[in-house]
């Protein structure tokens, strides 16, 4: 873990204190557990922490879901323009295109990382307008129309919905959509997929383990067969990215945005950027 996630996770519980404003008692321990899980800082990985720390939080305010309400709004927000979205994707000259670029951009939805904006709508029609600083969505066309079964990892609420407005774009007959095992951040859960409809258009599963992330390590056996056996696997998210950045997995893309310094510097990208990329790209970075 990079000296910057360490900060990164001190500001998350003080945003938690600041909203929730609980007594003296819980902010000592809220900050006695993160001094606690942030003491070997250096021998653990950013998604391990995550999970140690947003765990921690749920349980001393005896609060199971901490972002419901940003999730429940993100989620609504973009379901109430989707149809505005779909003919936008429908009308232009290149559908999977424009469909996989807006999935990345929702990805900014992201309250771990503080860059949700207010205007979430207004927003992604501004980064629209943005050029992808990797693309690799001709490669990733390809791959799933040459494949017999998609696992598409899912990161954010509200970028659920691009998600699944670019999943029905695929029109493939066999797309697994994967949520978190439980809630965590603004993380999408099996509940949230549901909210939005993801089930019309895919199946859906859990990954059975409540990081914000993809740690293989801890996920289900269902998951992991899932993984294991799928021909295309898109991965949303720096969350994601940081759980698989190792993987050999063949036909692994990555889609995201480079929403902080030691991600964009692990990718060779600004902050800010956007990329849909194939592992393969990454590991011959690394």
């Amino acid at each position: 873990m990079q000296y910057e996630c360490y900060f990164c996770h001190t500001k998350a519980i003080e945003r938690i204190i600041n909203r929730f404003n609980p007594d003296e008692v819980k902010t000592d321990e809220l900050v006695n557990a993160i001094n606690r899980i942030l003491s070997d800082w250096k021998t653990q990985t950013n998604p391990q922490v995550a999970a140690q720390v947003q765990r921690s939080a749920r349980n001393i305010l005896n609060n199971g879901d901490i972002y419901i309400q940003e999730k429940n709004h993100a989620n609504k927000t973009l379901l109430s323009v989707y149809d505005k979205w779909s003919d936008i994707v429908s009308d232009s000259n290149n559908s999977f295109g424009v469909a996989a670029k807006l999935a990345v951009a929702g990805n900014i939805i992201d309250y771990g990382a503080n860059t949700a904006p207010d205007d979430i709508d207004g927003t992604i029609k501004k980064l629209l307008n943005r050029e992808l600083r990797v693309d690799d969505s001709t490669n990733l066309e390809s791959a799933i129309k040459s494949a017999k079964s998609v696992l598409y990892l899912g990161d954010n609420c509200g970028e659920v919905v691009f998600d699944k407005l670019f999943i029905s774009v695929m029109n493939h007959p066999n797309v697994t959509y994967a949520v978190r095992g439980g809630a965590v951040i603004n993380d999408v859960t099996y509940n949230d997929a549901l909210m939005v409809g993801m089930h019309d258009v895919c199946n859906i599963i859990s990954n059975g383990y409540d990081a914000p992330s993809t740690i293989l390590d801890c996920c289900s056996d269902e998951f992991t067969d899932a993984f294991n056996e799928a021909d295309v696997v898109i991965s949303k998210g720096q969350g994601n990215l940081e759980g698989l950045i190792d993987s050999d997995k063949k036909n692994l893309f990555f889609m995201l945005m480079a929403k902080c310094n030691p991600i964009a510097k692990l990718l060779g990208v600004e902050r800010g950027d956007m990329l849909i990329t194939k592992g393969e790209r990454i590991n011959g970075i690394l």
